[in-house]
Parts: C-alpha cells; structure tokens; sequence
C-alpha cells in the first residue's frame, strides 16, 4: 500500500472512532494512538499533552514504556519549544538537540504537533521514534491532520 493511501487510510479509520458511539473520550484517544503506532511502525512511542496553565500535562499515550515525563513545564524540552513557539518541532537527531528533554534512551528522533482550537494551542501529539531522521512533511501533515480530528474532543476531555 503507498504511503499516501496509508494515511488516507488510517484517517479515515481515525474519523470512525472519534465518531464512533462505542467508546468514552479517552477510550478514544487511546484507540487513536494505538493505530498509529500498529500502522506506523516508526511511530514507537505517542502522547497526547495537554497544556494546563504554564505546563504540559500527559492526557494518554501508546507506547512500550511510560514516560518519565508527566508534566513539562513550558520552558523545558522540545514539548515546552512547540507550545511555546505554536509550532511544529521536527528533530531528526534528538542526540544534537540541546533542547531534548530524554524519554527513552532509545529514542533517535521526535515530531511534536501542536493541537489548535480557535487558533489557540491546547496541547500536542508527541511522537518518538527509535530511527534516526524518522519524520519527514509527509508525517508532519499527517500528524497535523490527525491532530484536527482528534480536537473535536476537546471540550469533553
């Protein structure tokens, strides 16, 4: 399957469970992320942050391991750089990266994606990869895409 009809894909199966009346709102989000992760393999750890106030909380996430990182204040790391900065923080070498607060000591890149509500950032999709150089535009419109559909949520997380 080409990589674009993956996407497509996925999306598309992204949109049914948000839709979906099956599942609460964090059953939800966590099924999203467990998706991402089977469907893309690069994608070895994903969270949802929320900013709460001056930091960044840890809403849900897929992944082997749980992060040591809960809360991020906004002046730390990549996370506190993209919700500072209402940007997207593509780093494709997190060893060369002063700002790059450690999960995992397997991580090699990571890909942060602002999550907007009304031009205002509410949080971000965090995503670690084990692969060096793992994200291209490709994944950051992907991720920003992902990121609209999962905020319809917002106001009932």
């Amino acid at each position: 399957m080409s990589i674009k009809r993956k996407y497509v894909t996925t999306l598309r199966e992204i949109e049914n469970i948000i839709n979906s009346n099956n599942f609460d709102n964090k059953s939800k989000i966590k099924e999203v992320l467990k998706i991402l992760r089977k469907n893309f393999a690069k994608y070895n750890w994903i969270g949802i942050y929320l900013l709460q106030g001056d930091k960044l909380v840890l809403y849900e996430y897929d992944g082997d391991k749980e992060t040591q990182h809960k809360i991020i204040p906004l002046d730390k790391g990549l996370c506190g750089l993209a919700a500072r900065e209402k940007r997207i923080v593509n780093v494709s070498d997190v060893s060369l990266n002063p700002f790059y607060l450690e999960c995992f000591p397997e991580t090699k890149s990571e890909l942060i994606i602002p999550i907007f509500k009304n031009g205002d950032i509410i949080g971000e999709i965090d995503i670690d990869s084990y692969k060096l150089n793992a994200f291209d535009s490709n994944d950051e419109w992907f991720i920003t895409k992902v990121a609209s559909i999962i905020v319809k949520l917002y106001n009932f997380i």
